[in-house]
């Protein structure tokens, strides 16, 4: 959809508006939209007094910023970088004005929604993976901490059903590959989520009893290409091994590779 185009299917505004002009002021613009195709504003940002009222407004443009970032992520997984704010406004039924009050541009969005996902997709896995090495009832070391750690990884890591993660995660290494102010604004973003899973792995494995032969960066992104890898074998071969069964093989084999047993204390 062009940006000159109308939008289309809205949700009605049904409390706040003004008057009969049609307008309405956002949180950083003022929008004059149509009786039939107002949107909503988001609630915005501004100065309301009153600890009740404030809670409200940050718990509605917390909403709305939400809303916004799934649409977005709808959006994205569909058309790429070549998505306008028109058309993540018109997912989400919001304005323009809401948008501009909480990114600045669509590629603003976009890297909001790679570091969002990514942390959620690590915190997920390491809660998992520390569940079962830190349980009573643990693995023990070595191997079988590695096979099991490898389950519970699977048993929340996404799936070939996550089609539009993983088109929006190509969609970030096609735009780096193009385009190198791009890949490096994504480089600085991705050194904190790699700091994270640096310190997860690392911990991860004195649990288990292991040691890395590399600097954890090193191995963590051996399993990150491992896990690129199998997701996107069981999009180009739907008949071939699936994304678990690819992952069973390789992963263990990389940790146990790339580490060493620790001396029992």
């Amino acid at each position: 959809m062009s940006p000159s185009r109308p939008l289309s299917g809205d949700r009605p505004l049904t409390s706040g508006t003004s008057g009969s002009g049609g307008t309405r002021t956002g949180t950083t613009e003022r929008t004059r939209d149509g009786p039939s195709t107002r949107r909503r504003d988001g609630g915005g940002d501004g100065d309301e007094r009153g600890t009740g009222t404030q809670r409200r407004v940050t718990r509605r443009r917390q909403q709305t910023r939400d809303r916004l970032m799934e649409a977005g992520f709808e959006v994205f997984a569909q058309r790429g970088l070549s998505a306008s704010i028109e058309e993540i406004c018109e997912r989400a039924g919001y304005t323009r004005g809401a948008f501009y009050s909480n990114f600045r541009t669509t590629e603003e969005l976009f890297f909001a929604l790679y570091e969002r996902l990514s942390s959620t997709a690590l915190a997920r896995a390491g809660d998992a993976v520390s569940a079962v090495l830190s349980g009573p009832a643990g693995p023990g070391r070595g191997g079988d901490a590695v096979g099991a750690a490898v389950e519970a990884f699977l048993s929340v890591a996404m799936s070939p059903d996550d089609r539009s993660w993983w088109l929006l995660s190509s969609e970030y290494a096609l735009q780096a590959a193009r385009d190198p102010q791009f890949a490096r604004r994504l480089s600085v973003l991705r050194r904190g989520i790699q700091g994270e899973l640096d310190r997860f792995i690392v911990s991860a494995l004195e649990r288990a009893g292991l040691a890395t032969r590399v600097p954890p960066a090193t191995l963590s992104r051996a399993l990150a290409a491992v896990h690129a890898g199998a997701l996107a074998q069981s999009f180009e071969d739907p008949d071939g091994p699936s994304y678990q069964e690819l992952l069973r093989l390789t992963m263990p084999f990389v940790v146990r590779g790339l580490t060493t047993a620790t001396p029992l204390r």
